[in-house]
C-alpha cells in the first residue's frame, strides 16, 4: 500500500527540501518506488530534479486548474533516480492559496486529488510531499492528504518552539475534519553532536516526545550544500559522507515505521 508522507515544518531553512531529496534517493536504492510532490511554491525540489518553466503545467494545475485532461500521469516528470518521479512546481503555485481560498472543501483538494488518481498513486511505494515553510492552506492540504508527517528539525529553541505550534495545529486538524493523519517522527538536520545546544535540545525532545523522535540524526556538511548546488542528492554526489550515511539510516528507521 502507497504510503503518503508529508516532511512539514513553519520554520525555513531546517531541511525540508534537503530530506525530502535524499530520502527519495535512499529509498530508491532500497528499491522502492517513488513520487515527490513539490508544494513548495520556491520550488528548490523541482529545480533539483527538473528543468520546467514558469510556461509550464505544475501542481498548481492540479490543485486550481484540474480538468479531465490533467492528471498525475500526464504531470509527472522522470527524474535521474530510477524510481523517482516527480510532480513538478513553478512559481504560479505561490497564488495557489489565495485561489484555493473561497473553494468547497478548500483543505481537502490535494487529498481528492490524490483519490481521483489512485490508480496511478498505486503505482508508488512511497509519496513524499515537500512543504512551504509555514502553516497555511497548501501545508494544510499536504498534512490532510498523508498518512503521516515527519518533522526535520534544528537544534534550536525557536524549532521546538514552533514545534508545539505544529502539533497543536495536527491535532486541530484530525478534530475539526476527523483527518487520520498522525506523526511519523522528528529527526535533527545540520546535527554537529559535539555542540551542547543540540545534545540539550535532543534531550528535551527525547523527554517530550519519545516515541516520536528518530534515532538517526543528519550530520552538518558542505557535501549537502554542494550536493544541492550541482542538483543531485548528497546520497550521489559524495555516497560515502557523513549525511549520506545518516539519510540512510534515517530512511531505514522510516520505513520500519511506515
Amino acid at each position: 500500500m502507497t504510503k503518503t508522507i508529508s516532511f512539514v515544518n513553519q520554520k525555513g531553512g531546517v531541511g525540508k527540501t534537503t530530506s525530502v531529496i535524499n530520502i527519495a534517493a535512499c529509498l530508491a536504492e532500497q528499491n522502492a518506488s517513488v513520487l515527490i510532490i513539490d508544494m513548495d511554491p520556491q520550488g528548490n525540489t523541482t529545480q533539483v530534479y527538473s528543468n520546467i518553466t514558469d510556461d509550464d503545467d505544475s501542481v498548481y494545475n492540479l490543485l486550481v486548474n484540474n480538468t479531465n485532461n490533467t492528471s498525475i500521469n500526464s504531470l509527472k516528470k522522470s527524474t535521474y533516480i530510477n524510481n523517482v518521479d516527480l510532480l513538478p512546481s513553478n512559481v504560479l503555485l505561490s497564488s495557489a492559496e489565495l485561489d484555493l481560498a473561497n473553494k468547497e472543501n478548500r483543505e481537502s483538494i490535494l487529498k481528492n486529488v490524490l483519490k481521483n488518481n489512485q490508480k496511478d498513486c498505486s503505482k508508488y511505494d512511497y509519496i513524499l510531499v515537500d512543504c512551504q515553510p509555514s502553516l497555511g492552506l497548501l501545508t494544510i492540504n499536504s498534512i490532510m492528504a498523508s498518512d503521516y508527517i515527519m518533522v526535520p528539525l534544528h537544534a534550536d529553541i525557536f524549532s521546538l518552539t514552533g514545534l508545539d505550534l505544529l502539533t497543536q495545529t495536527l491535532s486541530k486538524l484530525q478534530t475539526i475534519f476527523e483527518s487520520n493523519t498522525t506523526i511519523l517522527g522528528f529527526f535533527f538536520t545540520q546535527v554537529n553532536k559535539k555542540e551542547t545546544l543540540f545534545n540539550e535540545a535532543y534531550e528535551l525532545c527525547l523527554e517530550t516526545y519519545p516515541k516520536e523522535l528518530f534515532k538517526s540524526c543528519i550530520t552538518t556538511s558542505t557535501s549537502i550544500d554542494q550536493a544541492n548546488a550541482t542538483g543531485q542528492s548528497v546520497i550521489h554526489l559524495s555516497p560515502q559522507a557523513n549525511p549520506s550515511n545518516d539519510y540512510r539510516e534515517l530512511t531505514i528507521e522510516l520505513m520500519k515505521k511506515a
